[in-house]
């Protein structure tokens, strides 16, 4: 369901569901909405962000975007793991659309003509750190815990975790991309 509201100085639309998509002061808010579920990303909340994002990319009404996470404790805990396992266990397809999906639309941040913010509170996890990792400018706060947790069951980091790991001074990508630690606002700050 949508909502429309316009005027001169800023209009809004609002979906209603996994993905809120709103324009307040010529910026565009996009927030994940699966708060219980720790925002984990689904292949309809991919599809959803993809679709407002090429929307607002050639909308002059919209200067810039922002990513935020809804609730307390996580802007993204990645992908929904678990619809992707029953996929792939049915003999459904939605775990192969998924992957190729959410990497296209992490690449579409990366090459986007606007600026991007991501608010970066609370977990930011796998498939969340794909999201930022486009944005022109990712804010951390006191409760930002950002890792590659993948790893621990035996999954590659991937939403672009070779190329923004390798870049982290000293071995430090390597140890994360390893171990899947999780770190802290300093840390994150730190590693850039």
């Amino acid at each position: 369901m949508t909502a429309q509201v316009s005027s001169e100085a800023s209009h809004t639309r609002i979906l209603q569901g996994e993905v809120l998509a709103e324009v307040r002061n010529h910026i565009g808010h996009l927030t994940l909405n699966r708060p219980a579920g720790l925002n984990a990303i689904t292949l309809e909340m991919v599809r959803s962000l993809t679709t407002q994002l090429l929307a607002w990319e050639s909308d002059p009404q919209v200067y810039a975007v922002a990513l935020r996470g809804a609730g307390e404790k996580a802007f993204c805990a990645g992908g929904d793991i678990r619809s992707l396992y029953d996929s792939f266990k049915q003999g459904d397809s939605l775990h192969q659309d998924f992957f190729v999906e959410e990497y296209a639309l992490d690449l579409a941040i990366h090459h986007y003509h606007k600026p991007v913010l991501a608010l970066m509170d609370g977990f930011v996890l796998g498939g969340g750190m794909g999201l930022v990792q486009g944005a022109d400018l990712r804010v951390v706060t006191e409760r930002s815990r950002l890792a590659m947790p993948e790893v621990a069951i035996g999954y590659f980091p991937d939403v672009g975790g070779s190329y923004f790991l390798s870049r982290i001074p000293g071995e430090l990508g390597v140890y994360l991309g390893v171990t899947g630690v999780q770190i802290r606002a300093a840390d994150a700050l730190y590693c850039g």
